[in-house]
């Protein structure tokens, strides 16, 4: 029975110290969907905040600053809604992802990149929590979806700049890139950034293999034989299969000037193993 008290003391708590962050923060509850899902709102804009999550953290450890955290974030979303209003204040926000054709929802604004899949416009605060952009930005901005697009593509140059590059060697000596940010659906699509060949070149060379088996999975690879890569298909197939967002299991050739399907492995539903479909 006591237990079920301390349980009840706990969740009060946590009630009262979000409450208390969110005012020192000029922002208010208002509304309370749910026990788990607030209309958080600092009076221009709203943010739906599902907070289970924080919620159990914090009855495991009582720590305030897991609370003044997800806050921060909480002001920074709605800063964000705020300023979206415009194109002029909005742009910095935009950047994009790398998705298969066939999932990218309705209304969405995107571009073809290759062989089934798609630059698809996001916009962030913090470059962890993404949203799609979709149609109705470009008729409120009236703004072409070339501009939007070309400044979506200087944000993630920047961000490549920022991006932890890890140089390693794969079987037989061969030299592999990975890039990491702290979303890794923006680190896979760094591939689609103009940058990106420029920052690939300093470690590798003009001509380049990439593998995306999902949008959160990258693999940079030196220009190798195919005796190589197919040692590498199964775990190819294997991460696409198992993908919560598989991408794809082709091969794209990097060279100076275009980006060119190099091979494909297949997916088989009676086994992990893979065929390369084409030749490098």
């Amino acid at each position: 029975m006591l237990s079920r008290f301390n349980g009840i003391f706990v969740k009060d708590k946590f009630e009262a110290e979000f409450k208390n962050a969110l005012k020192r923060r000029n922002l208010t509850v208002s509304e309370k969907i749910s026990d788990n899902v607030y209309e958080i709102s600092d009076g221009n804009s709203s943010y739906k905040a599902e907070i289970s999550e924080i919620r159990r953290e914090f009855e495991r450890n009582s720590d305030t600053e897991i609370i003044d955290e997800y806050v921060l974030m909480v002001e920074k979303e709605c800063d964000m809604e705020k300023r979206m209003a415009s194109f002029t204040n909005g742009q910095a926000f935009l950047r994009f992802v790398v998705m298969r054709d066939r999932d990218v929802p309705q209304e969405i604004i995107s571009a073809d990149f290759i062989d089934g899949m798609k630059k698809v416009m996001v916009y962030t605060s913090d470059d962890i929590k993404l949203h799609y952009l979709d149609e109705s930005y470009l008729k409120k901005w009236a703004v072409p979806r070339e501009v939007v697009f070309s400044v979506a593509d200087r944000n993630m140059c920047k961000l490549l700049e920022k991006a932890e590059i890890e140089d390693s060697q794969l079987c037989d000596g061969v030299k592999a890139l990975e890039f990491n940010l702290p979303s890794k659906r923006l680190a896979t699509a760094m591939m689609l950034c103009n940058d990106f060949r420029r920052v690939v070149y300093s470690h590798i060379g003009a001509k380049f293999l990439v593998v995306a088996p999902s949008d959160e999975s990258l693999l940079v690879l030196e220009n190798i034989t195919n005796n190589i890569l197919e040692t590498l298909g199964n775990v190819i197939v294997k991460k696409y299969k198992n993908a919560e967002r598989p991408l794809t299991t082709d091969v794209m050739l990097f060279t100076s000037d275009n980006v060119q399907i190099a091979g494909r492995f297949a997916v088989r539903d009676d086994s992990s193993a893979a065929d390369a479909g084409r030749s490098l």
